[in-house]
């Protein structure tokens, strides 16, 4: 072989590394077209570096050619919409024709597939201009003046730099790429690590070899397309000596084999690197210039020439895979400072439904710890309870002592006037009364004690359960922190996904995007990311208008598509705008009346005309296409917020534009909200869409020509009843005498009057079902400590709710459907098991139980709330049963109310005097479940 033909080959060689970079920069420039700039640099440098390789062989013709496509790269990423697209058009097509002439150089065929590539160039060639192209082509290559008296081998026409092992990770990459490129790395590092040591040791299976060609050829794509040069240009040398070894059977020089094995070991080396685990080799260009020498022996077949001069140790021998530890050891501060500055950090890979798993399970321990603080809460209670009674107890034992000290003394005064003594057997009784006396005294003090001793640990163990509560927030919020990812993960998806559209109706749009960094929950991310692309695709076909159509309006051919990503507090907002038509109210209107929506005289707001859009099977298009009209696409953007806990809100302006407005909750599972009192009923409001909280009085409630308003620190805000918005029956309350939350609506601050506000705390929402997300303005729900479910509200959308009247019944019509009528029973008895078991009895029915220990007390209960029924006792201190209940007859307000007496009394003197009293059920101990709540159930729906 001549001297020549080496210097083809090396061009050639030199081709073939560049190829993949420059189609990789294309592609990249073909999905993201915001990064034109930076790929026509790329793809321009790498032209630039073939024109020299060809004008080192004397092939002026191709060095031009590689000239051309260079500046009309750097030109395109100058152009905008069309223009930009058929000079990218052009270039895509650039390799097969090249390719051709660099393998054929000079001959007609190859130069006549060229020129027809040529012709269609943007740059526009003339004639002349063509011809004296063409006729530089057909020039052969020569020898260059330097080498033609010498005869040293040609090693590479364009010297390697540091430039073709760099591990530099561009600035736009795809993190979820680059994550997977990392993260299957490994496998493949083990695949052709356990190849090439066994080539080496000359145990070497083919089919071992084809996997190991198999995973350095994924290497060299995933490090062209991922844009980390390093990995690519030394994974496309490993290939090549691997396509040798396999077209061998493995019957290589030991030397080849070896020299293999080091570069495996570097490329190993590089992947590590970007791990964050290892440093950069810095034996990687001397590697990779190795390899080309093999690789341009094995093309000149003078492998063997080449093996006698081979010497590996020169080079150094960095370790292998196989030596490499399981853990890496530490290295020391200065190596650490040469890592790359876009290392990965070291990570542990785990599987999203694992970490979904651990983060439910850490919702149900806050829950279940919220549960156990509620329990601790009710153990102080009662031991308060227990305290108090111990008090009275051991004040009426004083009392009782000093009755008997009484009593002896008046017995020894009548024994000295009678001139007598106490009988022995008297005094014996004396003497016993008074030990039992002080017996029980002390008793009650041990008592006292104990209680003092249960409340004392009780305090212990509610701060070690505080404590454990802020350390299980701490853990779920840890939790919610590993499952963020950033917006820009789906942003080369959305790019692609308004490019295809385009393409396929004709039109010439540009996707911007702001935001790219905002943190989001990847559940959130992952369920947002298929109405987002429903928003663009609907935002490029319906929206934006042919270039003919925006040109005749004035507008530019090019429309624009941007999508802006915010985070306010605990909401992601997603705003996805258009600069085309808008939507067509008056069509919306005639399609909604032909589908029996609306009557033709119905008058209806713009927003709510616009929001038809949103149910399923409505569309304005007449065609059926593969992009739209089937009425399909906008519904599921709806259906999909709702399940999110978001909303969707539009505007729209004619031939402006429309923007859609999403709004979703950033995590999963924890939402900071305060807790209100509407109607006997607990709501949460989501603190940050709270202004301020203000108690009963601040502030006053006026009557304006334009409605009802609130004052409060010279302000003045829409005055509204929440219980209004959520369909609840409300009284006129005299404006300041309940307290209001102003929170923020859909068109600004608000006055919201509840009846009571209750706490603020962070809420594990839950999953409500289908049946509730569909249920406008409910966001979410969460569990109680008692259990029982807590509803988040979506302000925004009640408020929404209540501007249409027909809305606003269908809400109330719904909430008395789904509303349980729930009694109240009143339990009186002194003994506090009694009064636990019948109060369990009762809420397992599903009654709403209130206690009290004597007659007495019942009736301050009563006047704090009434009672459907009253379950008591016959004998009670204070207040007996009996007493109680000719009270209650006595009473023009609870003179009607059922009273269910229980008692182990059932003599027919205590049944006639309860019948007599004005008891409804007279039952004796031991009574029968079954039979108690039947007779309740009778007495209340009576």
């Amino acid at each position: 072989m001549t001297q020549l033909d080496q210097l083809l080959q090396v061009l050639q060689e030199e081709f073939s590394l560049a190829a993949p970079e420059i189609d990789a920069a294309l592609m990249q420039w073909l999905s993201e077209p915001g990064s034109g700039p930076r790929q026509a640099e790329t793809a321009g440098t790498l032209f630039g570096r073939l024109a020299q390789a060809s004008r080192l062989v004397g092939l002026e013709g191709a060095a031009i050619v590689f000239d051309l496509l260079r500046d009309t790269a750097q030109l395109g990423a100058e152009l905008e919409g069309d223009e930009s697209s058929i000079v990218l058009g052009w270039l895509a097509g650039w390799q097969p024709p090249m390719g051709g002439y660099l393998d054929r150089p000079a001959e007609d065929g190859a130069v006549k597939d060229l020129a027809l590539y040529l012709g269609a160039s943007p740059a526009a060639l003339t004639g002349e201009q063509l011809d004296q192209l063409l006729e530089l082509l057909r020039q052969p290559p020569v020898l260059p003046p330097e080498l033609q008296t010498t005869t040293a081998p040609a090693t590479s026409l364009v010297p390697l730099s540091d430039e073709d092992i760099s591990l530099d990770v561009p600035d736009d990459v795809d993190p979820a790429l680059f994550d997977a490129f990392l993260n299957d790395a490994p496998g493949q590092l083990e695949t052709l690590g356990n190849a090439v040591r066994a080539l080496a040791e000359g145990r070497a299976e083919l089919a071992a070899l084809q996997e190991a060609r198999r995973a350095a050829h994924t290497f060299k794509g995933s490090g062209n397309i991922v844009g980390i040069r390093g990995i690519g240009r030394l994974a496309h040398r490993i290939e090549d000596v691997l396509d040798h070894a396999v077209a061998r059977r493995g019957e290589i020089p030991l030397a080849l084999a070896r020299d293999l094995e080091q570069a495996v070991a570097c490329l190993d080396q590089m992947v590590y690197a970007l791990r964050g685990e290892e440093v950069a080799p810095e034996d990687g260009l001397a590697w990779l210039e190795r390899l080309g020498d093999w690789v341009r022996a094995i093309e000149q077949g003078t492998v063997d020439t080449l093996t006698l001069q081979t010497l590996p140790a020169a080079l150094g021998a960095p370790e292998t895979p196989a030596e490499r530890p399981a853990t890496p050891e530490p290295r020391p501060a200065s190596d650490r400072a040469t890592a790359p500055a876009n290392a990965a950090m070291p990570t542990l890979r785990i599987g999203v439904d694992r970490l979904d798993r651990l983060v439910r399970r850490a919702n149900q321990g806050l829950v279940h710890h919220g549960r156990l603080e509620e329990h601790m809460r009710r153990i102080e209670e009662r031991l308060g309870q227990l305290e108090s009674s111990n008090r009275q107890l051991r004040d009426r034992l004083r009392d009782l002592e000093i009755a008997i000290d009484r009593q002896g003394v008046t017995l020894q005064a009548q024994a000295q006037t009678q001139g007598s003594r106490f009988d022995p057997l008297e005094m014996d009784r004396y003497s016993e009364l008074q030990s039992l006396s002080r017996f029980a005294s002390e008793t009650v003090a041990d008592e006292i004690e104990h209680a003092r001793a249960a409340r004392t640990e009780a305090q212990l163990a509610a701060q070690a359960l505080r404590k454990q509560g802020q350390e299980l927030v701490e853990q779920h919020r840890e939790l919610l922190g590993a499952r963020l990812v950033s917006v820009r993960q789906v942003v080369a998806r959305l790019r692609r996904n308004v490019t295809q559209t385009a393409a396929a109706t004709a039109k010439d749009v540009r996707l911007e995007i702001e935001g790219e960094h905002v943190q989001i929950d990847t559940d959130v991310l992952d369920r947002l990311t298929e109405p987002l692309l429903h928003l663009l695709r609907n935002a490029v076909d319906h929206g934006i208008e042919p270039p003919e159509e925006r040109a005749a309006f004035g507008k530019p051919r090019t429309g624009v598509v941007q999508l802006r990503f915010t985070r306010e507090s605990q909401l992601i907002r997603v705003e996805c705008r258009d600069d085309g038509r808008g939507l067509d109210l008056s069509a919306i209107h005639e399609r909604a009346v032909e589908l029996g929506l609306l009557e033709r005289s119905t008058e209806i707001g713009a927003a709510e005309l616009a929001r038809l859009i949103l149910l399923p099977g409505f569309s304005t298009k007449p065609e059926v296409t593969e992009i739209s009209g089937r009425g399909v696409g906008m519904d599921v953007v709806a259906d999909r917020l709702r399940g999110m806990k978001g909303r969707i809100d539009i505007a729209t302006e004619a031939l402006a534009g429309t923007t859609f407005t999403l709004q979703v909750p950033a995590t999963t599972g924890l939402q900071h909200a305060l807790l209100v009192q509407v109607e006997e009923q607990l709501y949460a409001l989501p603190s940050d869409a709270v202004v301020l909280a203000l108690a009963a009085g601040q502030g006053t409630v006026a009557v304006t020509p334009g409605g009802t308003v609130f004052r409060y620190a010279g302000r003045e805000l829409p005055y509204q009843k929440l219980a209004a918005w959520l369909g609840l029956p409300s009284g006129d309350t005299g404006g300041s005498v309940r307290p209001v939350v102003i929170a923020r609506g859909a068109h600004g601050e608000v006055a919201l009057e509840v009846d009571r506000i209750v706490d603020s705390r962070d809420l594990i929402l839950q999953d409500i079902g289908r049946l509730l997300r569909r249920v406008r303005g409910v966001a979410g729900g969460a569990f109680r400590p008692d259990g029982r479910l807590l509803l988040l509200l979506d302000i925004e959308a009640l408020e929404h709710a209540s501007s249409s009247p027909m809305r606003r019944e269908a809400s109330a019509q719904l909430r008395r459907r789904m509303k349980i009528e729930r009694k109240h029973a009143l339990v009186v008895d002194d003994a506090i098991s009694v009064r636990q078991t019948l109060s369990q009895l009762l809420q397992d029915a599903g009654y709403e139980v209130s206690t009290a220990r004597d007659g007495f007390d019942a009736l301050d209960a009563l006047i704090r709330r009434k009672a459907d029924v009253v379950l008591t006792d016959l004998e009670m201190p204070n207040l007996n049963g009996l007493e109680l209940t000719r009270r209650l007859r006595e009473s023009r307000l609870w003179k009607d109310m059922p009273v269910v007496m229980i008692t182990s009394r059932a003599t027919n003197k205590h049944l006639k005097s309860a019948e007599e009293a004005g008891v409804d059920v007279f039952l004796t101990k031991p009574y029968a479940d079954d039979e108690l709540l039947a007779e309740v159930r009778r007495l209340v729906s009576a």
